[in-house]
C-alpha cells in the first residue's frame, strides 16, 4: 500500500508538471488573440461585457450584423470574425471573378469594334492630311498674292505721293503764275493810262497846231495835223 501511494504521488506530480508545461507553452507560443482582435477593428466591433462571467460580442461594421452574441471566450468571436470576413472575400472573389468573365466577353467587342474604327481612323487622317496638303497650297498662293498686292499697292502709293508732290509743284507755279499775270495786268493798266494820257496831250497838240496853221503859222506848223493817225490804245482781257 505504501509503494502504491508512493506511486500514485510520483504519477501525480509528473501529471502536473506536464499539464504546467501545457499551459506555459500554449501561453507563449500560442495565438495572441488581443492582437488578432486589433487587426480586425477596422471591419468589425468587438464588445467585452465584464461581470461574474466576462462575455465577447463582434459585430460586422459594414452591415452592421451581429455575429457572435454572447460568447466567453474572445478567439470564439475573433474566429467568427475571420469565417466572416473570409466569405465576404469569397463573396467580392465570385463578384470580381464574374465581372472579369463579363469585361473579357466585352473586351472582345470592343477589340472588333476598335479595329474597326481604327481602320475608318486611319482613312479618316489620310483625307484630312490630304485636305490640310491642299490648304496648305491655297494658303501658300494667296499668300503669294498678298504679297504681289501689297507690292502693287505700296507701288501705287508711291506713284500717288510723287503725283501728289507733283500737283503740290504745279500748284505753286499756277500760283506763281497767277501772280505774274496779276502783275503784268497791273502794269498794263498803268501803262494803258500813261497811253491815254500822252493820246490826250498829242490830240491838244494837234489842235494847236491846226490853230496856228490856220492862223497864218509858217514853217513847221504847215504840216496837215489831220493826216498824222491817231494811235488806240489795245485792251488785253485779264
Amino acid at each position: 500500500m505504501t509503494k502504491l501511494s508512493k506511486s500514485l504521488c510520483v504519477f501525480v506530480l509528473v501529471a502536473c508538471l506536464a499539464f504546467m508545461g501545457v499551459a506555459a507553452v500554449t501561453s507563449i507560443g500560442g495565438a495572441n488573440w488581443h492582437i488578432e482582435r486589433d487587426q480586425l477593428t477596422g471591419d468589425y466591433t468587438f464588445e467585452t461585457t465584464l461581470g461574474e462571467t466576462t462575455t465577447y460580442a463582434v459585430k460586422s461594421r459594414q452591415t452592421d450584423q451581429q455575429l457572435d452574441a454572447s460568447s466567453k471566450s474572445l478567439a470564439a468571436t475573433i474566429i467568427a470574425a475571420r469565417k466572416d470576413l473570409v466569405e465576404v472575400q469569397k463573396k467580392k472573389i465570385e463578384t470580381l471573378q464574374t465581372e472579369t468573365t463579363t469585361f473579357t466577353t466585352q473586351q472582345q467587342v470592343w477589340i472588333t469594334l476598335t479595329a474597326a474604327d481604327e481602320d475608318a481612323m486611319t482613312v479618316r487622317c489620310d483625307q484630312l492630311a490630304s485636305e490640310l496638303a491642299t490648304l496648305n497650297q491655297q494658303i501658300d498662293a494667296a499668300a503669294k498674292q498678298n504679297i504681289s498686292k501689297v507690292e502693287k499697292t505700296q507701288n501705287t502709293l508711291r506713284t500717288n505721293e510723287a503725283r501728289r508732290e507733283e500737283v503740290y509743284r504745279l500748284l505753286a507755279q499756277l500760283d506763281e503764275i497767277r501772280t505774274d499775270r496779276f502783275q503784268i495786268n497791273e502794269q498794263q493798266k498803268r501803262l494803258r493810262d500813261l497811253l491815254i494820257r500822252k493820246q490826250g496831250v498829242v490830240s491838244r497838240l494837234k489842235r494847236r497846231q491846226l490853230q496856228l496853221v490856220r492862223s497864218g503859222a509858217r514853217g513847221q506848223y504847215e504840216a496837215d495835223p489831220t493826216a498824222v493817225p491817231a494811235v488806240t490804245p489795245k485792251t488785253t482781257q485779264p
